[in-house]
């Protein structure tokens, strides 16, 4: 039996040989950090099944709106599902909203931390997180590839005006604010329904001005009407008929993935979308579909879609691993790859002055503002470990904020901040996939 570390080892491939697939609901989070990265090589797909965002507990509010994510929970529960866009206040600024309380709560207990600034643990968590986290675009639970346009573009503008003014809190020079606007709006311009009928159309068109800033002229897909083949493929008769080996095999990786495992009251790992309003309802055996309508197989029995790209701080989570479970036994054709940069370091040399936040300006030496590359360094060298030093807390919230840029990077804020100087020097640094998913 392989070692645990050995199971989950990651070893090089080449984009050549397998080229990266970006299939991810928003064009302005990994799919953009993918397209910058490798220059625009690949597949890019809007994963326009899933939804736009929504707000726990109104999932049915037909109005798209913004919300500001708030952490209800050490265990991570939170107030909004952000998806497609979402915005920090600032480019390099404190972000918990997404951060590791259970893992702080074991170094210096919440309920220490929250009796020191006379509150409780739940209060503490909400407000810390929405005191230093970020903005997300929230709408009904409908499916992305039929929602009008004319339905979203209230919510879109008010998320660019949310992004534009995180330049505008990140640059305190108006000379450098103008053409970081620009370079902003270009990858977000204002949502016109009567040139883009649905959300779907807005982000192709999005996407594709993405990839052409990079020199490629790929067509953006859409995973409902271009990568699906609508009748649920190949595995779906053997979910249908009860086959042992698949409903195991994907039980198993729902039980890492910590999801829903086969049952009479769940019995198939798919549900259908209508294309017309795009509802997403359950489905079971008896479900039948009309030409409106297309069979979605849940995240787990995706068939078909290899080298879904992610970040390789990504690689270890429990729920990419059980993807790569399902896919591997049940032969699904579908496999993951993982992909590092050097997203902060490739900032050395961009000179233009920035705003400290002011968790991070001790580690600048108490400056209010500071050249990007030099507030860069810094955070790189305050997010390692630093327990049991006074500044716990602030460096705490640098290595918080280090590990969420890893993994979803803001490179729409990054662009329009940094600009050409930085998108020159950006080098892919790994590109790998798993070495062996199931042990030997």
């Amino acid at each position: 039996m392989a070692a645990e570390s050995e199971t989950w080892a990651l070893t090089a491939v080449s984009p050549t040989d397998f080229p990266p697939t970006a299939l991810y609901q928003s064009p302005w989070t990994v799919s953009l950090a993918i397209a910058f990265a490798f220059r625009g090589a690949g597949t890019y797909v809007i994963d326009d099944i899933d939804n736009a965002g929504v707000e726990r507990g109104n999932e049915e509010d037909p109005i798209f709106r913004v919300v500001r994510k708030e952490t209800m929970s050490k265990k991570g529960w939170t107030n909004c599902r952000p998806l497609s866009a979402f915005c920090p206040d600032g480019l390099l600024y404190p972000q918990l909203a997404r951060a590791d309380y259970a893992g702080l709560d074991r170094v210096i207990p919440l309920a220490q931390l929250a009796r020191a600034r006379g509150t409780n643990v739940p209060r503490f968590l909400r407000t810390t997180s929405r005191a230093h986290g970020l903005w997300s675009l929230a709408g009904p639970d409908r499916a992305i590839t039929a929602v009008p346009l004319s339905d979203a573009a209230e919510g879109i503008s008010e998320i660019i005006r949310r992004h534009e003014e995180a330049v505008v809190c990140t640059l305190p020079r108006g000379q450098d604010r103008g053409p970081a606007l620009r370079r902003l709006r270009y990858l977000m311009p204002d949502p016109d329904p009567d040139a883009e009928r649905t959300l779907l159309d807005y982000f192709r068109t999005c996407m594709s001005r993405a990839l052409n800033l990079v020199g490629a002229r790929s067509t953006v897909l859409s995973a409902a009407r271009d990568l699906l083949t609508g009748d649920g493929g190949k595995l779906l008769p053997l979910f249908r008929s009860g086959d042992p080996y698949a409903i195991s095999t994907y039980d198993n990786a729902a039980r890492l993935q910590g999801s829903r495992t086969l049952s009479p009251d769940h019995p198939l790992p798919y549900y259908v979308v209508d294309l017309r309003d795009g509802r997403r309802l359950p489905m079971d055996h008896d479900t039948s579909i009309d030409r409106h309508q297309i069979i979605a197989p849940k995240i787990l029995a995706m068939e078909g879609v290899t080298n879904m790209a992610l970040p390789v701080a990504t690689a270890s989570r429990s729920t990419i691993r059980a993807r790569a479970m399902a896919y591997q036994e049940l032969d699904s054709g579908s496999s993951q790859t993982f992909y590092e940069t050097n997203w902060l370091q490739a900032l050395a040399g961009c000179r233009v002055e920035v705003v400290v936040h002011e968790l991070f300006r001790p580690f600048v030496g108490g400056r209010a503002t500071a050249p990007l590359e030099d507030l860069a360094e810094a955070l790189l060298r305050a997010g390692q470990p630093a327990v049991g030093q006074q500044d716990l807390w602030n460096r705490w919230a640098a290595a918080e904020t280090l590990k969420d840029l890893a993994t979803w990077h803001y490179p729409l804020l990054m662009w329009a901040v940094a600009g050409e100087d930085w998108l020159t020097q950006l080098k892919i640094l790994q590109y790998a996939t798993y070495a062996n998913v199931i042990p030997a």
